[in-house]
């Protein structure tokens, strides 16, 4: 109960007691009556405001802050995880590479198995941290000019030597006459990345993945396809599902972490473009990006 409420109710008390005794005073009514009525709605004001005060304190936090919130939280702890992988990293690649001495066999399969697995988490790293950010809206985006020619030669200068490691292979086919891009050329090869290495790692023993570029009217279509293992509807349906994975046994046989699509997807959104799929099991699978050109 509200102190102006408690007010209000003595008052009207001691008005019924004054009328049963007989003395209430006319003149002094209407104030009386009046002085209840604005101790009431003071009351009511004082009730809808704590109501509030409860509903917000049970309520979730805003989500927009919250998300900004653990994005800066992520962020941190994914620089500080990095320090350590770059040292292990490093003193890896040194020791596999003979520079602190000869190895044997047994050594240098522990030596690998490091390498390995220090690059599968710096990647894990990157991609928690661009999913964050793209959840937050806080991912950095450096628009300006450029050509599909620079950012497949990205794609290709990361992608050939996996190609390469796992016997598979690997095309890009740009032709002339595509047209002017103006977005941020690092983050759109990194979202075609996603694709090809999808497309690299799930597919057979004569495992082949395609980049090509087209045009329609002013916008790059940007052509991503394999001949791997392909989805059945229901897995294309869940394509950008964060931490979805296929239960096919050859995607589960490769350790991911269901993030690297649904960065793909969240990075084409952000830089305004939109992304098609046409799958079939056993039959391969194509991604086509478009992406709005220079108008």
């Amino acid at each position: 109960m509200t102190d102006s409420l408690a007010q209000a109710q003595a008052l009207l008390a001691e008005l019924q007691q004054a009328a049963e005794k007989g003395t209430l005073i006319p003149i002094r009514l209407p104030g009386q009556i009046q002085a209840i009525a604005d101790l009431l709605t003071q009351a009511g004001a004082e009730a809808k405001a704590r109501e509030a005060e409860i509903a917000a304190k049970a309520a979730p936090p805003d989500m927009e802050t919250f998300l900004k919130d653990q994005a800066g939280f992520f962020g941190h702890a994914i620089h500080e995880l990095r320090t350590p992988m770059t040292s292990i990293r490093g003193y890896g690649d040194m020791l596999g590479s003979g520079a602190m001495g000869a190895l044997n066999d047994m050594q240098k399969q522990f030596v690998d198995t490091i390498r390995t697995n220090s690059r599968r988490m710096e990647s894990l790293l990157t991609d928690v941290s661009d999913m964050n950010k793209l959840r937050a809206g806080t991912l950095r985006v450096n628009n300006k000019m450029d050509m599909f020619k620079n950012i497949a030669m990205m794609v290709e200068k990361t992608a050939k030597p996996l190609a390469d490691s796992l016997g598979k292979t690997f095309t890009v086919d740009v032709p002339q006459g595509l047209p002017l891009l103006n977005l941020d050329g690092e983050l759109l090869a990194k979202a075609i990345y996603k694709f090809v290495e999808n497309g690299l790692r799930y597919s057979g023993e004569n495992g082949a993945v395609t980049l090509r570029g087209s045009s329609e009217g002013s916008d790059l279509l940007i052509i991503v396809s394999d001949n791997g293992i392909g989805m059945s509807p229901e897995d294309v349906a869940r394509l950008g599902e964060v931490y979805f994975r296929s239960e096919n046994d050859t995607v589960r046989a490769f350790k991911g972490s269901g993030l690297g699509v649904p960065v793909a997807y969240g990075l084409i959104k952000l830089l305004g473009g939109t992304v098609s799929v046409t799958s079939e099991p056993d039959s391969g699978t194509t991604f086509t990006i478009r992406i709005p050109g220079m108008r």
